[in-house]
């Protein structure tokens, strides 16, 4: 297939891409959802003018993945991979896409190796860790939500570990562009924090139960140190917290204090962005935790606005936990 010279014709679809792109690099630095919505409409212009832009579809749907908007995203990659553009960076999104969606883990695992065989095809040796990276991502979030056998479960959890500590290992002594860098090294670091955090979580009578979470805090800190506006750690440092909390049937000051600092990520991370589910659900499942009634309602509230992954019958149990104000209906609850 022939390539433009130029990505556009329309010189009011380019306007729109220039100023999404602009947007969307702000977001990475500064983590305000606003700035992301804002984003995706400039790319959702600039397609609708020229259908054929193609960097600005893949871009749009970068940012419609970032918005928890996977199913819109993942029809804009198939069709990027279709006509045979950007396919390497579009396979990469496209399985991450996939992983995103918490749905379908075989999929995500296949896109995946697709976007692996893409980076070789092209020769992109500089795509080639990318794809690692979120394969870490993809192998901490499978053992931690995607099973509930707990021997593929710890399979999963202990290949994260191991994939990650051998990407980072292998990037200290290379050359690679800061920018570069500090993309593989965060994906990475917070990989690694949710494959700690769920080897604490859930195999708590193993005697490395609270060295694995002690590590999962030492990630979830330095993906920070790296990106101090994410709201990935920031809301993993909340779930930590939440699940330490949940540790502490004994002691219920000490759990109220760790629920407490939990709230503070995660309040942290809605004052970025307030356009996902996530943040909401785990205040709802805090503010129930702490018996905080009003609290728990507004943000269960609040929540079903958003678009995300938390099934209508989870916020049903939230609800049912508000009502009868018992905190232990909602006690397992991730």
């Amino acid at each position: 297939m022939g390539h433009k010279n130029i990505p556009t014709t329309d010189t009011e679809a380019f306007s729109s891409f220039v100023q999404g792109r602009a947007l969307f690099n702000s977001y990475l630095a500064t983590g305000r959802g606003e700035e992301l919505r804002q984003a995706r409409d400039r790319f959702t212009a600039a397609t609708v003018r020229d259908s054929d832009f193609d960097i600005a579809r893949l871009y749009l749907a970068a940012t419609q993945t970032e918005l928890r908007e996977s199913d819109a995203a993942i029809p804009n990659l198939g069709r990027l991979i279709e006509r045979n553009r950007y396919l390497p960076e579009a396979r990469i999104q496209l399985a991450y896409a996939h992983i995103k969606q918490y749905r379908d883990y075989a999929k995500a695992a296949e896109e995946l190796d697709k976007a692996a065989d893409a980076v070789r095809n092209a020769k992109k040796k500089d795509l080639v860790d990318l794809v690692e990276a979120y394969r870490v991502f993809f192998l901490a979030v499978r053992g931690g939500r995607g099973t509930r056998d707990p021997v593929e479960k710890k399979r999963y959890l202990l290949n994260a570990v191991s994939a990650g500590e051998q990407l980072l290992t292998r990037w200290r002594d290379q050359k690679k562009s800061s920018t570069e860098k500090l993309t593989i090294q965060f994906e990475v670091q917070n990989a690694l924090g949710i494959a700690f955090m769920w080897l604490g979580e859930s195999f708590p009578l193993e005697s490395d139960s609270a060295s694995r979470w002690n590590n999962a805090e030492a990630n979830f800190r330095i993906a920070l140190t790296l990106r101090p506006k994410s709201v990935r750690p920031l809301q993993n440092m909340g779930l930590l917290r939440m699940m330490q909390g949940d540790r502490q049937e004994g002691d219920p000051v000490k759990a109220r204090d760790l629920y407490e600092e939990a709230k503070r990520f995660v309040l942290e991370s809605l004052a970025l962005n307030s356009f996902d589910q996530y943040p909401h659900f785990k205040m709802a499942l805090l503010s129930v935790k702490t018996q905080d009634w009003p609290g728990a309602t507004k943000f269960v509230e609040a929540g079903k606005k958003e678009k995300g992954t938390i099934p209508p019958d989870t916020w049903a149990s939230i609800e049912q936990a508000i009502a009868t104000q018992d905190p232990a209906k909602i006690r397992t609850f991730r």
